[in-house]
């Protein structure tokens, strides 16, 4: 009996392990989609004027991707998405940035200008946070396929290596 606790004890090391890597690299989650799809928005465009809708891209694979011009990770990802979404744009691939910053337009709009962020940005708000199961964390980014169900969900940084396997399976 005594023998079988270290086992369980370097299991539970794993495991843990395995979870944190996950959670600090955004490791995919699985999603349960429903036969509605991704819930839709219609929000404001950073820059003005006019507005960002999910439907506007139906028939397209889109990464809606939620972010914020303060938040590291998110920064650091974005060289990889713009890469990503220009080599694979062709193909029917787009993503949609949904900024969750306090100070709107104003903080978003000459972000994107210095970062050449190539990909439409919309302003978000609670209703669409919440819409999208409450996000817990950002960067949080959401693969709807071209039918609109979401296909997978990463809480946390994507690689390019990682975005463009996953895209390039769903196109």
């Amino acid at each position: 009996m005594k023998a079988s606790i270290p086992w369980i004890l370097a299991a539970l090391v794993v495991v843990g392990g395995g979870v944190a890597y996950f959670a600090t690299k955004g490791g995919p989650e699985a999603i349960t989609t429903s036969s509605t799809g991704a819930p839709g928005f219609e929000l404001p465009a950073a820059p003005g004027p006019g507005s960002v809708k999910l439907s506007d891209y139906q028939g397209k694979v889109v990464l809606v991707n939620f972010w914020a011009t303060w938040c590291p990770p998110c920064r650091a990802e974005i060289p990889d998405f713009i890469q990503v979404r220009d080599s694979l744009n062709a193909k029917g691939f787009e993503i949609i940035g949904i900024s969750l910053d306090e100070g709107g337009a104003k903080d978003v709009v000459p972000f994107a200008k210095e970062y050449g962020i190539t990909y439409p940005l919309a302003l978000g708000n609670q209703d669409v946070v919440d819409r999208y199961g409450g996000i817990r964390g950002i960067p949080t980014s959401f693969l709807i396929d071209r039918t609109g169900k979401i296909v997978q969900k990463w809480p946390g940084m994507i690689d390019r290596s990682t975005l463009e396997k996953a895209v390039t399976a769903v196109l």
